[in-house]
């Protein structure tokens, strides 16, 4: 978006007319300016910086300028030791101009708060309107504190070219800042020029060569001066020595005999354009807080309407695209204000994704597996009632180390990133890849060109797979999240061990089921042979456990990572991992599936399935857990 000043061309006018220039005039007398201690908050005074110390960088600027006579620090010193005063902000800027015999005194506050400097200068008349500010201007900079030292004295080096600016100065500072659509400068420099000009008079003096019909000679004077604004200092000095006659031709070439209401039509144009800009920039900020918002509430609810992630993209993408846009002219408060913002949600989505954490769930990046935190503990299949049906084990198990577990079994979408984002592979490792598939099984989800088949979805579990494949998509998860650096000290991806499986699938209780030692119930939590037409459904369709995993009664058989034995708890035993093999090439399989009874539904139900084949009924799920 660009705002356009449709009254800049009016500005534009030829400057020089005749053969011969005439030269500037020597400027007026130079005003006598002090520069008075300012004011230290107790920000910079941690830091060691002092009001004598702005002060005399302050003076060196204004020297440097030009444009005044200055009453060096020095002098200030000695006149004040003379007459026993004691410096310091304390001495009021009159008093210090009549001791030192300055018609204005140069002061102003500086503090550094919240990680910002923030800088002010006045220039205070000392004569005629004792106290009044003649110009006053402030300027904000973001920094580290250890950089404040660095970034003052270019800070005092703007403020002090402003103090020093002519009224011509201000008024081409406004044009370009019209023209650039940095409306708020427009408006500061051209307050600022009609605090310098004497606009209404200068009005009235270009009214008199339209009475004395000297529109002509106006037209035929040669005016030197490249820009407005050199044209209108050229008429000021004509006017301060006196030649009013000339000074009126050349403000009436200037503006036409129209400076007061044109300055005054630029001023509502620039406050116009600043308006449009500030209500721009805050409607950008508020969606963009919006979508914020949304990030950390979808982060901390149990059911996702958005994903925090995508939520914090998009924020961060419509501002700084905002900030790319070559036709909006920021200031360095407006860019500062949504470069705060865009850190904020950049730290927040940092770290949501910096790995897992035993406070919150986890959402690993691109295949946006989410893993729900378990703490460590311990479980046993004792009921305490014994139930008929009721599958036990006479051994407890403890589980020592938090580990993290899929809140869902692994899709057939999630399956399908896996395998289109293996990089480069030979094709000899792409079929060891797809051997250990069943692509032509009628029931696994995808193509052997990966793709969904029809009647698929892509949040359904993903089936027809091998232990082994199941074994490869974690070794391949692990690589990808070491490589981002995302993985605790210690732990991998992998299958869960029947004890973690187990442990998470009880949460917490002793019963037959998650939810109680009866089937009353698990229609309303499981996926089985009574209540589907003999095929799997979407995962999360029934309701989760007690800490927030689902599925974990039927829809799929999971596989474990375990091999088969006979029994599985004989003894209490702390994070048991199974026996070392299996004659029959039998691995763990747990949670029963749609074409299960409810016993196979059960906690502690488990099965061996052979671990180099896949089966329509057979998926996983998958744990960031210690390393086996």
């Amino acid at each position: 978006m660009a705002f356009i000043p449709v009254l800049i061309g009016l500005w534009l006018l030829p400057l020089t007319v005749g053969a011969e220039e005439q030269p500037l005039e020597p400027p007026r007398e130079k005003e006598i300016v002090a520069v008075h201690d300012f004011s230290v908050a107790e920000g910079l005074t941690r830091l060691h910086i002092t009001g004598w110390w702005i002060a005399e960088r302050m003076e060196n600027e204004l020297t440097q300028s030009g444009r005044y006579l200055i009453v060096t620090r020095a002098k200030i010193a000695k006149v004040l030791k003379e007459q026993n005063i004691t410096s310091g902000p304390q001495l009021k800027p009159q008093e210090l101009g009549k001791i030192v015999g300055a018609g204005y005194i140069i002061t102003g506050q500086a503090d550094y708060a919240a990680g910002k400097i923030n800088l002010v200068v006045s220039m205070i008349d000392t004569g005629r309107k004792a106290g009044e500010i003649r110009r006053s201007f402030d300027l904000t900079r973001s920094c580290a504190a250890a950089e404040v030292a660095a970034q003052l004295p270019e800070m005092i080096e703007i403020l002090a070219r402003k103090l020093s600016m002519t009224p011509g100065e201000f008024l081409d500072v406004g044009l370009r800042a019209m023209q650039a659509g940095d409306f708020e400068a427009a408006v500061t420099a051209f307050t600022e020029l009609g605090r310098e000009a004497e606009l209404k008079q200068i009005a009235a003096m270009t009214e008199t060569v339209k009475e004395k019909h000297l529109e002509q000679q106006a037209a035929q004077l040669a005016i030197p001066g490249n820009t407005p604004g050199e044209m209108l200092d050229y008429g000021l000095q004509l006017m301060r020595r006196g030649d009013l006659n000339r000074a009126a031709l050349v403000f009436y070439r200037l503006q036409h005999s129209k400076l007061a209401r044109r300055i005054g039509s630029l001023m509502q144009v620039a406050k116009d354009g600043a308006r449009k800009k500030e209500e721009t920039i805050g409607k950008l900020l508020a969606e963009a807080r919006k979508k914020f918002s949304a990030a950390i509430s979808s982060r901390d609810e149990k059911e996702r309407q958005r994903d925090p992630a995508t939520l914090c993209d998009e924020a961060v993408t419509q501002l700084q695209t905002f900030l790319s846009n070559p036709g909006m002219q920021l200031s360095a408060t407006e860019r500062g204000e949504i470069e705060t913002l865009t850190t904020e949600i950049e730290t927040f989505r940092k770290k949501l994704f910096a790995g897992p954490s035993t406070e919150r769930a986890w959402v690993i990046p691109g295949i946006k597996i989410e893993l729900v935190p378990i703490g460590p503990g311990r479980f046993t299949a004792h009921s305490g009632t014994p139930q008929e049906d009721a599958l036990e084990h006479p051994g407890a198990a403890s589980i020592t180390r938090p580990f993290w577990i899929g809140k869902y079994e692994i899709t057939a979408g999630q399956f399908q990133y896996y395998l289109k984002n293996q990089g480069q592979l030979s094709r000899r490792e792409r079929y060891e890849i797809d051997k250990e598939i069943d692509f032509a099984a009628k029931d696994c989800p995808l193509t052997a060109s990966y793709r969904l088949k029809r009647g698929f979805a892509a949040t359904m579990p993903m089936t027809s797979v091998s232990w082994r494949t199941a074994r490869n998509f974690c070794a391949w998860l692990t690589q990808e999240e070491r490589r981002a650096e995302r993985l605790p000290a210690g732990y991998e991806y992998r299958l869960p061990t029947e004890a973690e499986w187990e442990y998470a699938c009880r949460a917490g209780n002793t019963t037959a089921y998650s939810f109680g030692d009866t089937t009353a119930g698990l229609d309303h939590r499981a996926w089985y042979r009574a209540n589907t037409s003999g095929q799997p459904h979407p995962v999360g369709g029934k309701q989760a456990n007690a800490w927030g995993t689902y599925d974990m009664h039927g829809n799929v058989w999971e596989w474990c990572n375990d091999w088969y034995g006979d029994k599985f708890l004989v003894a209490d035993v702390a994070d048991p991992v199974g026996p070392d093999s299996s004659a029959e090439n039998l691995k763990v399989a747990r949670g029963g599936s749609y074409t299960s009874d409810p016993i196979d539904l059960q906690c502690s139900s488990r099965y061996g399935f052979d671990y180099k084949s896949g089966r329509k009924n057979i998926g996983f799920r998958i744990v960031c857990a210690p390393e086996l």
